[in-house]
């Protein structure tokens, strides 16, 4: 008896690979950076620099930042979900085994490509939650420090688990949680070309 519960919990532990150190670190570094990154810029901006839109239609570094700060949840959500749920594919994880790197490196390059447009769904699109940029900020932080925590801790199988992001773009779990920092670098983007538009105030 003793013995089949020992070989019960070792088929457990091989059924759910946590992450590599190495996976861990690469994900809390960019998670980090892009964080001070979008921090950095928009600290010192005045309420006209912050509201300011290049056209009607264009968002705002406010609106930017907002956007950034909803889709942390949304995505964090879809990992959580999806890692409870969904059934490990190992055929699928040894697939992508020798390309893991490379599709990693990919998923962050596609997502600051901003040639190619893309448009947020409606509960992630900015409505002013936010009352004041502190506010904003100080739910930045939370969500974010949500997240490192959860790559940090987790022992869920992120290689393993698959989610369809859309007509042949599926990405295993670990993949997106780069993608919510490529997300951060892609509107950090749109804000500096808020900032590079005519008309955008000095002050």
């Amino acid at each position: 008896m003793r013995n089949w519960m020992m070989l019960a919990l070792f088929s457990l532990s091989l059924s759910a690979e946590p992450l590599s150190k190495g996976e861990r670190d690469q994900a809390m570094s960019h998670l980090h950076a892009t964080r001070k990154q979008v921090l950095d810029l928009i600290t010192p901006l005045s309420a006209a620099q912050w509201n300011f839109k290049a056209g009607p239609t264009r968002w705002s570094i406010a609106e930017c930042a907002e956007h950034i700060t909803e889709t942390e949840n949304f995505l964090r959500g879809l990992i959580e979900q999806t890692a409870k749920k969904a059934p490990v594919d190992e055929a699928k994880r040894k697939a992508k085994a020798s390309a893991k790197e490379a599709a990693a490196k990919a998923v962050l390059a596609q997502m600051t490509d901003r040639t190619k447009t893309a448009t947020a769904p409606g509960e992630i699109r900015p409505t002013g939650r936010f009352a004041t940029k502190a506010a904003l900020v100080a739910a930045l932080n939370e969500r974010r420090d949500t997240t490192i925590r959860y790559v940090e801790t987790t022992g869920d199988d992120l290689r393993g688990r698959f989610f369809q992001m859309g007509p042949g773009r599926e990405m295993d779990l670990y993949e997106m949680i780069l993608m919510i920092s490529g997300h951060a670098e892609r509107h950090l983007l749109q804000m500096k070309e808020v900032m590079a538009a005519p008309g955008y105030p000095k002050q």
